[in-house]
């Protein structure tokens, strides 16, 4: 049984600076274990550490050499400070809940919770980053209506359970090779004397052999199965598990294919799991891998945990922004070229004499005219950072485009502003703002409010093309 301790939790949000006190000083010793490392090393050091997107280098920003978050010293004061990165970590018996900047009503700190009660810390209303993962990872949320419950890390990862599921299933059902032991009149493999002699004297036909088969009965499915047992058992959660037909369906076939499951096995199937999976086809499974030894442990997550390996999930806010904003661009004729697959972009040089040629990857693309960019970091007011100005202005060159644009979140009301036009080729550059609606009373509430400005950022985003048509009328005339 885990030792009954106090287990602190830190909330804040991204983008953030925070101040500790000399009152946290155990948490911030346990915090500095993995405050300032790059994701990328962490990940690597930390196998139940799961991060958004899954491959760091599926990441425009290149996350991989970022910090989760960082803690300085500035005279007398520490300071924790965030990033793009939300979700939940936790090291020893510190956990840090990294919130949307768009979460609702409450306070930054600190709070002590018994592990006894189980009693969950009162925090912000997350709906921006519950939508945003609904959107694009399907994530699966049926009743917000418990605030508290509602970002427990324990319940991110039951609801993220399908979706890995969904990905590993659909590479086929893992099988290898295991020894089995027989005792029938079907002799093959290699005769287990002793057993033999034990069991089949005086002989009736039968000999107990051992033979090595391929069967899906394995470690690996096993562990699915005792995560899918578990969650059955959760009634605010097991919904997961048949929220459509596609889910259900693998769920039965992971049960039908390990007959040999049973609860008592559990710590041993979680120590057969210990490495992290590695297959050259069946790729997706270690992400699975990592995500249901996460909800069998997680007594981890909620209690005092003594070595100094961090846990938890983490999603990346540029990459999840740049997913959501995809979801609506697509629907009006936007390309959404990605690097990690190699999909869309352009070469930087028509032809190259030396070295490899290089390309390029825009967000979103509108019939090679049009250039949009995601950006989730704060942008303020009508400010352009000189690096985010030259990256749409090198895109636009590349392209022979003449219409580039930035897309922000924000706190305001729905903004849709021409910046300007360009000396050189000409063009114009633009920044649209969708509002992330505050103050509403539920999730559902807060689907309709920011639905409605979707609608009204797409309508926005329209005009360009009509501004890009008078352009060409121009240039024609």
């Amino acid at each position: 049984m885990p030792i009954n301790r106090l287990l602190l939790m830190l909330v804040t949000t991204d983008n953030t600076a925070l101040e500790l006190t000399e009152a946290q000083q155990r948490d911030k010793d346990n915090l500095s274990l993995i405050a300032n490392k790059s994701i990328g090393e962490l990940v690597k050091a930390n196998p139940e550490l799961l991060i958004f997107p899954q491959h760091l280098k599926d990441s425009e920003d290149d996350i991989a050499s970022d910090p989760i978050f960082e803690l300085s010293l500035t005279d007398t004061k520490t300071l924790l400070t965030t990033g793009n990165i939300m979700g939940f970590i936790g090291v020893k018996n510190t956990q840090l809940k990294i919130q949307s900047r768009f979460a609702q009503s409450s306070v930054n700190g600190f709070e002590s919770i018994s592990n006894e009660a189980h009693r969950e810390q009162e925090s912000k209303e997350d709906y921006f980053l519950h939508y945003m993962l609904q959107k694009v990872l399907c994530f699966n949320l049926f009743d917000l209506k418990h605030s508290h419950n509602q970002t427990k890390v324990f319940d991110f990862l039951v609801y993220l359970f399908p979706y890995f599921l969904k990905k590993a299933l659909s590479q086929g059902l893992y099988k290898e090779y295991q020894k089995k032991a027989y005792n029938d009149s079907n002799f093959k493999g290699t005769i287990d004397i002793k057993a033999h002699l034990q069991r089949n004297l005086p002989f009736r036909g039968s000999v107990a052999y051992r033979v090595r088969e391929h069967s899906f009965d394995n470690p690996l499915t096993q562990l699915i199965c005792h995560t899918i047992e578990l969650i059955k058992q959760k009634p605010n959660l097991r919904d997961v598990l048949h929220s459509d037909s596609e889910t259900l369906d693998f769920v039965n076939l992971i049960v039908q294919h390990t007959q040999s499951y049973h609860v008592r096995d559990r710590q041993t199937v979680i120590n057969a799991n210990r490495k992290p999976f590695v297959h050259p086809y069946f790729t997706e499974y270690r992400g699975l891998q990592k995500i249901c030894l996460q909800i069998l442990r997680h007594d981890g997550l909620k209690y005092a945990n003594n070595d100094d390996k961090a846990y938890g999930i983490l999603f990346d806010g540029a990459w999840l922004w740049e997913e959501y904003l995809n979801t609506i661009l697509r629907t009006i004729g936007y390309k959404h070229p990605t690097n990690n697959n190699r999909q869309g972009g352009i070469n930087v040089y028509a032809q190259k004499f030396w070295g490899n040629n290089v390309r390029r990857y825009p967000d979103f693309v509108k019939d090679d005219r049009i250039i949009l960019d995601a950006k989730y970091k704060r942008m303020k007011g009508n400010h352009i950072n000189r690096d985010d100005l030259n990256q749409v202005l090198s895109y636009l060159f590349l392209y022979q485009a003449n219409i580039g644009g930035y897309i922000a979140p924000t706190i305001d009301d729905n903004l849709a502003l021409n910046m300007g036009l360009l000396n050189g080729f000409g063009g114009s550059i633009h920044k649209f703002k969708l509002a992330i609606p505050q103050q509403v009373a539920s999730y559902q509430a807060f689907k309709t409010a920011i639905t409605q400005n979707e609608a009204k950022l797409i309508e926005a985003i329209k005009a360009l093309s009509s501004e890009q048509s008078d352009n060409e009328s121009l240039a024609i005339s």
